[in-house]
This record gives C-alpha cells, sequence and structure tokens, in this order.
C-alpha cells in the first residue's frame, strides 16, 4: 500500500484538511497533518497531527500576513514537521496564496520533502485569491512560482472562479466546493493506484508523469447510458473552477473504470478527445478497469501535466511573466 500524506500549510491550507478529514471518516487511507502560525485557528482543525509552526518571537499569533515570517517559522520548525512524515510516496501540500504562513511556508516545506525524499511525488494544491485582494495578488503570484520550483506538479484553485460558477453561494460552501478539487484529486490518484486494472497503471507511471512538472490538472467525470462516451468526455474536461489551456501540453494520465460492456471503440474514443492538446513529444498513459457493477456508466480520472491557466497567469510561460513584471530575482531561481 502507498504511502499517502496530505499536509496543510496556514489558514487555508488546514481549512481544506479539515474537509478532507472530515469527508474520509475512518478511512485511514491518507495521514493528514495541519500545520499553522496561528494557535487557535489550529485548535480548531481537524487533523491526525497538529503542528503549531513558531519562532522564539512567533509564538501562535499569525504572521500578519508576512511571507518571510511565515517562511522562517516553517524553517524554525521544519525538523518537528518532518519527524512526522516517515517515507511518503506521495505528498499533497495544500495552502492558500497570498497570506503569510501558507505562501511562505508551503515552498520551504516542500523543498525539504523533495530534498529528504527525493523519490516521493510532491503535488502542491494551492489557491489564489480573489481579484479585489489587490495587495495579495504580487505576493500570491510570487508564491505560486516558488512552489514549481519545489513541487513535482502544482493544482491551482482561482477563488474568482467560484463567482463565476455561483455567486449566490453561501461562503462556507463555495470555499467547500473549491477544497473538493483537492479531495477528489487524491481519491482519483489513490483509486488509480489502488486497485488492479485490466490496463494497469501504477506508481512509476505516475511518478514518470508528474516529473514533468508545471501546472497540472485533476478531474474526475462520468458518463452513463447511450452517450456515456460524450457525457464522459465533457464532465470530465469542464470544471467550474479550474480553466486551464491543455495545449501543448506536457502529458496525460487517463484511466477509465466500466462494466464489460465497453468496448475498444469507447475507449480509444474517450482517450483520443482528452488528450487532444498534448504535445507530440507529449506521454499518456490509459489504465482500464472493468467493474461490473458500473451497470452501462464510464468513470474517468484525467491527470494531466504542463497546462496553462489564462485566467490566472494568461502568459505562454512562467518566465514571460516575470519578466513583464520587471521580477529579475525570481527569474534567477527557475
Amino acid at each position: 500500500m502507498l504511502n499517502l500524506y496530505a499536509i496543510g500549510v496556514g489558514g487555508a491550507g488546514c481549512n481544506m484538511i479539515t474537509r478532507l478529514k472530515l469527508r474520509m471518516g475512518n478511512d485511514d487511507t491518507i495521514k493528514t497533518i495541519a500545520l499553522n502560525t496561528d494557535a487557535k485557528h489550529l485548535q480548531l482543525v481537524k487533523a491526525d497531527r497538529k503542528i503549531l509552526l513558531r519562532t522564539s518571537s512567533l509564538i501562535g499569533h499569525g504572521t500578519g500576513g508576512k511571507v518571510d515570517v511565515g517562511e522562517r517559522a516553517m524553517s524554525a520548525t521544519i525538523d518537528k514537521v518532518m519527524s512526522a512524515i516517515e517515507d511518503p510516496d506521495i505528498v499533497f501540500i495544500a495552502a492558500g496564496m497570498g497570506g503569510g504562513t501558507g505562501t511562505g511556508g508551503a515552498p520551504v516545506l516542500a523543498k525539504h520533502i523533495k530534498s529528504q525524499y527525493p523519490d516521493a511525488i510532491v503535488l502542491g494544491v494551492v489557491t489564489y485569491p480573489f481579484q479585489i485582494e489587490r495587495s495579495r495578488l504580487k505576493v500570491a503570484r510570487q508564491g505560486v512560482y516558488k512552489m514549481l520550483e519545489y513541487v513535482d506538479t502544482l493544482i491551482l484553485i482561482d477563488n474568482n472562479k467560484l463567482l463565476e460558477y455561483n455567486p449566490n453561494l453561501p461562503l462556507n460552501e463555495a470555499f467547500a466546493l473549491a477544497d473538493d478539487v483537492m479531495i477528489k484529486a487524491i481519491k482519483g490518484i489513490t483509486d488509480t493506484l489502488g486497485r488492479g486494472s485490466l490496463i494497469n497503471i501504477d506508481y512509476a507511471d505516475l511518478r514518470a508523469l508528474m516529473e514533468k512538472g508545471g501546472l497540472a490538472m485533476i478531474s474526475l467525470g462520468t458518463g452513463s447510458g447511450p452517450e456515456r462516451v460524450y457525457q464522459a468526455i465533457e464532465h470530465t474536461l469542464n470544471h467550474p473552477l479550474v480553466e486551464v489551456d491543455y495545449e501543448g501540453a506536457k502529458g496525460a494520465l487517463v484511466h477509465l473504470e466500466a462494466d464489460d460492456s465497453l468496448t475498444v471503440d469507447e475507449a480509444m474514443k474517450i482517450a483520443d478527445e482528452l488528450t487532444k492538446g498534448i504535445s507530440e513529444e507529449g506521454e499518456v498513459k490509459l489504465g482500464l478497469r472493468i467493474n461490473p457493477e458500473l451497470y452501462e456508466q464510464i468513470n474517468v480520472t484525467l491527470i494531466t501535466v504542463g497546462v496553462k491557466s489564462p485566467q490566472l497567469l494568461g502568459h505562454e510561460t512562467i518566465e514571460e511573466h516575470l519578466r513583464e513584471v520587471g521580477d529579475v530575482d525570481m527569474l534567477d531561481h527557475i
């Protein structure tokens, strides 16, 4: 069995972990860890392990939105944090970009995990601030780029899409919808790797794909009845909270689950449509599991790496964005 961890850093990251823990119930497939500089908030969090990030001058009162303080707090507590992580295969690091603890601490954590466990797959799952939070946007962008330095791939969730999806949704439900992206990512990966398949996708396949780096999109889709193929394709490619451009993506993993009525033509049609944007040099892995309980239904897990996120970055490459904003120091790091 794979050794999986989900680690929340800062307020938004810890909220994700709480919802994940509540959703999982007694399922111990993945170990959850919550890290924060705010002691009061940490008390409310649900997780298998909770650690207060602190320095000699910072004891439980948060960072005040200062990224450098978040960096120092994680660095000062990193030995205790790393002692809670044992031989991981996959680590999800959840954080909100734009604040102090998540923006400053999450890249430090990712760097240490990759350094100590180079064979582990480290996936970042981060949220991007609302456009009205002007002062946080540049901080958030810099946090995104720092995360991209150290994680294998990064899943980016834009809070602004919450407004487009359902502006009248209660705030707690809206953020729960955003957190569901991480939960679906974990479910999709664990289901794909954890059970035997007719066409198998193993851990080595996943690692080879994730090591291609950049922004990633993980999506689940389903279709049933006579139009199940077209439903599955549309449902998988359209997610209310993540807008991505698949053109030129570096690679993809497509895993299908269906009953034995699934034909070769149907499987190939789904895989072809879901991977049309992959570059000629990109790698596509296809997996298939037969599940007799899925009567005329197809479940799809799609993992695509090296995608672009036009509504957030709007640039062909990260380097282009950094040159545009004049962030020369950050250019030196990538």
